[in-house]
């Protein structure tokens, strides 16, 4: 089985290319880290930032994680769209109650 090369994203041509290229370089330490767990938040995590919405969480091998939050402010969890370059999408959604 051949695994496909994955595809450089050019984002040149974006009218906001430099402020987005700015705000990725803050993010590079995040390249080379391994996925340790997944799981979603508990609901003591997700009482302690007054969220309705457990999202998933991804345990980085450093101890930080990703965790998706429905914007900016981070007024409850969000869902995580997942795309691969052989065009199969999936999410992970969040889960209330």
């Amino acid at each position: 089985m051949t695994q496909s090369k994955p595809k450089k994203v050019i984002l040149e041509k974006d009218p906001l290319y430099k402020e987005k290229a700015k705000w990725a370089k803050q993010f590079n330490h995040l390249v080379g880290l391994r996925i340790m767990g997944v799981r979603y938040l508990t609901k003591e995590e997700t009482d302690a930032s007054a969220w309705y919405s457990a999202p998933i969480a991804i345990e980085l091998s450093d101890g930080s994680a990703l965790i998706p939050q429905q914007d900016d402010e981070g007024n409850d969890g969000g869902a995580l769209w997942i795309a691969n370059s052989k065009g199969k999408e999936d999410l992970a959604p969040v889960i209330r109650g």
